[in-house]
C-alpha cells in the first residue's frame, strides 16, 4: 500500500473518530439527563421502545449499506450516481418494511409480552405506532456515512453522525423536559426521521450535481444477493448484541432493565473507534484485494489495530478499575447495581480493537462473517442463559463478554482463509498483549489507590484514571510501545489536524 494511500486512509479515520466521539458524547448526555428527569419505571418503559427499534432497523436494512463500500470504488461518477440511487430506492423500501412491523407490534407487542413475562406489563409498546415513521428516514440514512467516505468526504460523514446523534438526543429530551410521555417522544423522533429522508436526497443530489443519468449497472437483484449475507449477519449480530438486554427484559421485567442499560450504555465511547477506523481504510483494503495483493490489505488493518488498541485499551481499563464510581457520577447512586454489568462490558471492549468483519467483506467473502456472527451468537446463548440462572443480573453480562474469545479466533480464522494467508498473520497478537501488559501495570498502581483511599466518586474516578493513563503513557513510552509518531498523531487529531 503506498504511502499516499496510508495518509488517505489515516486523515479519513481520524475525521471519522473525531466525529464519533464528539457524536457519541451527545449520546452520553442523554442517559445522564433522562434518569434525573424520570423514574426508573419511565427510564424502562422508553429504553424499551429504542431497543426495539434499535434490534429492527439493522435487521431489515439486509447488508445494503454495506454494498456501498463494494460497488462503488473503481467505477466512473456516472455509473456510481446510478448505484447510489438504486441503493437509496431500495434502502426506502426497506424502511417501510420496518414501519409495516414496528407498527404491527405496537398494536399488539404489549399483549405479547404480557403473556410472556407478566411481570414487565408495565412496559407499554403502544407508542410504536407512532414511531413507526421514523424508519422511512432513518434506514435509508444509514448508508450516508458509506456514500461521504467513498466519495472522499469524510467531514460530511462525521458531521452526518453527528447531527444524527444531536437530533435523537434533542427528540428525546426536549419532549421529556415538557412534561411529555413515551409517545411524544416518538411523535419527535417520526418528524427527525422524515427530516433526514430528505437531507439523503440533498446529499445525493450534492454529491452528483451535473453528473449525466444512465440506468445502474447493478441491479436490484446484484444489491440483495450481496446485502442478503451480510443482512443475515447483521440480523445475527444484533441479536447477538442485544440478546442480554432481552433476557433481563423479560426475566427481570421493567424493574431492573434501565440499571442493566446503563452499564451497558458506557461502552459505544470506546467500541465504535475500530468500526470508524475499519470503515476509513475499507476503500483502500478493497483496492489491494481486487489487486490480489492481500497482505498489502492486512497490513493496513494491523496498523490499524495498533493504533487503535493505544486508545481503546488504556481507557476501557479505566472502566474496569473505577465502575462503581463511574455509574455513581454519571447516573446518580439509585443505578450502582450497575457497576457490575459496566465492569464485564469495559473488559469486552479491551478485545473490540479491530473491525472484522471489514476485512472479510473487502475480501469478497461475505458468507464468512454471516458464519461468524452465528458462531459467536450461540456462544452467546450458550453461556448467557446458565449464567443468568446461576448468577442473576450479572449473568448475561458476563456471557456476552466470554463470548467473544472463540468468536475471535474464528473471525481470525476466516480472514486466513478469504486472504490466502496464514492465521498468525491476522490479528498482531503479540503488540496487542504487549499494549495490554503495559496498561496493566496502570490497573494494579489504580486498584491499589482505590483500596487504600476513600472520597467522592468525582475525586476517586478522575485520580483511579489520572494514575492509570499517566502510567500507560510513562511506561509505554519508556518501552517503546509508544512511539514518536504515536505521539504525533494523536496531537494533530486532537488540534483537529488530522492528516497524520
Amino acid at each position: 500500500m503506498s504511502t499516499d494511500a496510508h495518509r488517505r486512509a489515516s486523515r479519513t479515520a481520524g475525521v471519522l473518530v473525531l466525529g464519533k466521539v464528539l457524536a457519541t458524547l451527545a449520546e452520553m448526555v442523554l442517559p445522564l439527563l433522562i434518569v434525573r428527569l424520570l423514574g426508573k419505571a419511565d427510564v424502562g418503559a422508553l429504553m424499551a421502545l429504542m431497543l426495539i427499534y434499535n434490534t429492527l432497523a439493522p435487521i431489515v436494512s439486509t447488508g445494503v449499506p454495506q454494498a456501498v463500500m463494494y460497488n462503488l470504488p473503481g467505477r466512473s461518477p456516472a455509473e456510481r450516481a446510478a448505484v447510489t440511487r438504486h441503493i437509496v430506492r431500495l434502502m426506502i423500501g426497506l424502511g417501510g418494511v420496518a414501519a409495516v412491523i414496528l407498527a404491527a407490534l405496537g398494536l399488539w407487542g404489549t399483549q405479547a409480552v404480557e403473556a410472556f413475562s407478566p411481570e414487565s406489563g408495565v412496559t407499554d409498546l403502544s407508542p410504536l405506532l407512532v414511531l413507526a415513521l421514523f424508519p422511512l428516514g432513518d434506514v435509508p440514512a444509514r448508508m450516508l456515512t458509506n456514500l461521504l467516505v467513498i466519495e472522499e468526504r469524510p467531514r460530511g460523514a462525521a458531521g452526518y453522525g453527528l447531527l444524527r446523534s444531536l437530533g435523537m438526543s434533542v427528540c428525546t429530551l426536549v419532549p421529556i423536559a415538557m412534561g411529555g410521555d413515551a409517545w411524544s417522544v416518538a411523535t419527535w423522533l417520526a418528524v427527525f426521521g422524515l427530516a433526514q429522508l430528505a437531507l439523503v436526497f440533498g446529499y445525493v443530489n450534492r454529491i452528483y450535481a451535473g453528473v449525466a443519468r444512465q440506468p445502474s449497472p447493478v441491479d436490484y437483484g446484484t444489491l440483495i444477493r450481496f446485502g442478503l449475507p451480510l443482512g443475515m449477519t447483521s440480523m445475527v449480530a444484533v441479536l447477538n448484541k442485544f440478546f442480554d438486554r432481552f433476557a433481563i427484559l423479560l426475566y427481570f421485567g421493567g424493574t431492573q432493565y434501565p440499571e442493566y442499560e446503563m452499564g451497558a450504555w458506557q461502552i459505544p465511547i470506546i467500541t465504535t473507534i475500530p468500526y470508524m477506523i475499519g470503515t476509513a481504510i475499507a476503500p483502500q483494503m478493497v483496492e489491494a484485494f481486487q489487486a490480489e495483493r492481500p497482505r498489502e490489505a492486512l497490513s493496513l488493518w494491523r496498523a490499524s489495530i495498533d493504533k487503535t488498541s493505544l486508545l481503546v485499551v488504556p481507557f476501557a481499563l479505566v472502566f474496569v478499575v473505577a465502575a462503581e464510581e463511574a455509574v455513581e457520577l454519571l447516573f446518580t447512586a439509585d443505578y450502582l447495581a450497575a457497576a457490575p454489568v459496566l465492569r464485564w462490558y469495559s473488559i469486552l471492549s479491551l478485545g473490540r480493537v479491530a473491525s472484522y468483519g471489514e476485512v472479510i467483506v473487502a475480501a469478497g467473502r461475505p458468507k464468512y462473517v454471516l458464519q461468524a456472527a452465528v458462531l459467536s451468537f450461540a456462544s452467546n446463548v450458550v453461556l448467557s442463559v446458565p449464567l443468568l440462572f446461576w448468577l442473576g443480573f450479572i449473568g448475561p453480562a458476563m456471557g456476552t463478554a466470554l463470548a467473544f474469545i472463540p468468536c475471535a479466533i474464528f473471525y481470525c480464522w476466516c480472514i486466513a482463509r478469504a486472504s490466502g494467508l496464514r492465521i498468525t498473520e491476522t490479528f498482531p497478537l503479540l503488540s496487542y498483549l504487549r499494549i495490554l501488559a503495559v496498561g496493566l501495570t496502570g490497573v494494579a498502581l489504580a486498584v491499589g489507590f482505590k483500596l487504600s483511599f476513600d472520597g467522592s466518586a468525582a475525586m476517586m474516578m478522575a485520580t483511579e484514571a489520572a494514575i492509570l493513563l499517566v502510567t500507560f503513557a510513562v511506561v509505554g513510552t519508556l518501552t517503546r510501545t509508544i512511539g514518536t509518531e504515536d505521539w504525533r498523531y494523536l496531537r494533530n487529531w486532537l488540534r483537529l489536524r488530522l492528516g497524520g
